[in-house]
């Protein structure tokens, strides 16, 4: 499985990368769309339990590495509530396949 990442732009201008351990997650983000912090958590909450539910169908053991990033994504967004003003939103700035 392609490991698969998606660049985001947060509301204070810094860039975070989310890493995926398959491509699934190109079905749950668009490039250069702006979304809620909400939107985005959920997105990502989707799409990292549906690769992790692929790496089980493929190998038969889940991927800790996806449940991992989620756990990232959610102190990230959270941390993101606590600095920046009510209503923030993110940019998906791209998302590739590794090499």
């Amino acid at each position: 499985m392609p490991e698969t990442y998606l660049k985001v732009q947060l509301p204070n201008d810094r860039e975070e990368v989310i890493y995926s351990p398959s491509t699934i997650i190109k079905q749950y983000f668009e490039q250069a769309s702006v979304m809620s912090l909400d939107d985005f958590q959920n997105n990502c909450s989707q799409a990292l339990h549906h690769a992790s539910n692929r790496v089980y169908e493929r190998f038969g053991y889940e991927c800790t590495s996806a449940m991992g990033e989620l756990a990232r994504v959610n102190g990230l967004v959270e941390r993101i509530r606590k600095e920046a003003a009510e209503g923030a939103r993110l940019e998906v700035v791209i998302v590739s396949m590794s090499e």
